[in-house]
């Protein structure tokens, strides 16, 4: 004998098999996305520091404006540090100011970075740091290149060897030298004046190293217009 369903238990039952089937898919993705957020790891390139060792915490606001530490590092000027625990989000670089934090620092690392690394350059006058975050990844950052930061208020041209890179203010791009039979090549870096004219400012013989990646820095100068500093950093990315 034929029984009729009831139509209202029909739709319970079928939106209960629907919230199963989307957690069953959400799940995974979400495990593989916090998985993901927590495992990021990053590596701060600091070109100059606000003091000679400063200890700052690497710290994230929750949704009530409450810090949560992340950890504590001290910051040289021209220095590299190793890969640090970290989160996908915004971060900040805080220092401790009568019992709590407050940032000189704020950065945002993407949620889908595994890596990433965070240039730092000092401002003495606001007593903060300026950021730039890199993805080594997206950027295809491989051994034996160079990985290009212009924190200067100027368009710069970079060469190294006979191809010339044009870098804008604030921007950062990955560069490869074209060596030399000696293994070596020209690092020629100029920007462009206010007229559009490249003003030379570092001309220097360069060796490249196939088992590191190379970081330069075009910073401000009130002499020079623009210098420059280079930092090799070594070991692995993976």
């Amino acid at each position: 004998m034929f029984h009729r369903f009831p139509s209202r238990s029909f739709l319970k039952i079928t939106t209960l098999v629907a919230a199963l089937l989307v957690c069953a898919v959400w799940q995974p993705v979400h495990a593989q996305s916090k998985e993901r957020k927590e495992k990021l790891q990053l590596r701060f390139i600091c070109a100059s520091s606000l003091a000679g060792d400063q200890q700052v915490v690497l710290a994230s606001l929750d949704d009530k404006g409450k810090w949560q530490e992340l950890g504590t590092h001290t910051l040289r000027a021209s220095t590299i540090t190793d890969w640090l625990p970290a989160q996908a989000g915004e971060l900040h670089l805080a220092v401790r100011e009568e019992g709590t934090l407050k940032s000189i620092c704020r950065f945002t690392c993407p949620e889908d970075s595994r890596r990433a690394l965070v240039a730092l350059t000092a401002d003495p006058e606001k007593k903060v740091y300026n950021a730039h975050v890199a993805d080594p990844e997206k950027l295809e950052f491989a051994k034996g290149s160079v990985l290009v930061f212009n924190f200067s208020p100027h368009t710069g041209l970079v060469s190294l060897g006979p191809k010339e890179e044009k870098i804008e203010a604030g921007q950062q791009r990955v560069a490869k030298p074209t060596l030399e039979e000696n293994g070596m090549y020209r690092m020629l870096v100029s920007y462009l004046d206010a007229d559009g004219k490249a003003v030379p400012c570092y001309d220097r013989q360069a060796s490249s190293n196939a088992n590191s990646r190379d970081v330069l820095f075009l910073l401000p100068d009130k002499t020079l217009g623009l210098k420059v500093l280079s930092l090799p950093i070594f070991g692995s990315f993976d």
